[in-house]
């Protein structure tokens, strides 16, 4: 089955974390996540939010719905953004991370753990999270709801948010401020094209100042 590409997502491709920051902060919103890191700095990921939600696994149980429940749910162009229940658990490995590049997922952000360190750092697919750990979610842990909104670093994020993730940090813009704060961020990127250029060329710091009113 084809696939028509997002052409949302794929403007915000443009746009780093820090530039979407700028654009969210003039519209009044701080969509901004910080503390949970990429697995390799080169590691950037934009999309549509699919939040998802992990509880305790009751103690009494030998299989919980994790991994399974969440691999039926990958969507292109989509960014899992996985509440965890601790960084001491995993609830994420490399044979996730290779089900996920081929059904077109842009990335994974999970406020938790996650494992198979080397493999996810050497691949393709980009993770995102709050630190590496040996220990397997199953049984640990139980998937609580998937495209419920979430909150991670104490931003709330629903389903089709966007999120853009790079090594600086992650932002979220809500999907129904997504176009207004793409403009805005288009004319940020452009404004610092621009100053690139003339700092390329030689203009000093006084020049700046006096052209660009403080940068």
């Amino acid at each position: 089955m084809s696939h028509t590409p997002d052409r949302l997502v794929q403007l915000y491709g443009n746009f780093t974390a820090t530039v979407v920051s700028d654009a969210l902060d003039e519209h009044g919103m701080d969509g901004v996540i910080t503390g949970l890191d990429p697995a390799h700095p080169d590691h950037t990921a934009v999309g549509r939010a699919r939040p998802v939600e992990f509880e305790p696994a009751p103690e009494d149980v030998d299989r919980t719905n994790f991994p399974f429940d969440l691999f039926a749910e990958f969507a292109a162009d989509d960014v899992l953004v996985l509440d965890g229940i601790s960084a001491e658990t995993s609830h994420w490995g490399e044979l996730a991370s290779r089900l996920a590049g081929t059904a077109g997922v842009r990335g994974t952000v999970i406020d938790g753990g996650y494992r198979d360190y080397n493999g996810i750092r050497d691949g393709e697919y980009p993770v995102f999270g709050a630190g590496t750990t040996p220990r397997s979610g199953q049984p640990r842990v139980r998937i609580a709801s998937i495209g419920e909104p979430v909150t991670v670093g104490g931003v709330e994020i629903a389903r089709n948010d966007v999120v853009v993730a790079d090594a600086t940090g992650i932002a979220v813009v809500p999907e129904d401020a997504a176009p207004a704060v793409a403009e805005t961020a288009r004319e940020i990127l452009g404004k610092e094209l621009v100053l690139d250029r003339r700092v390329e060329n030689g203009a000093d710091v006084e020049t700046l100042v006096a052209e660009y009113d403080g940068f």
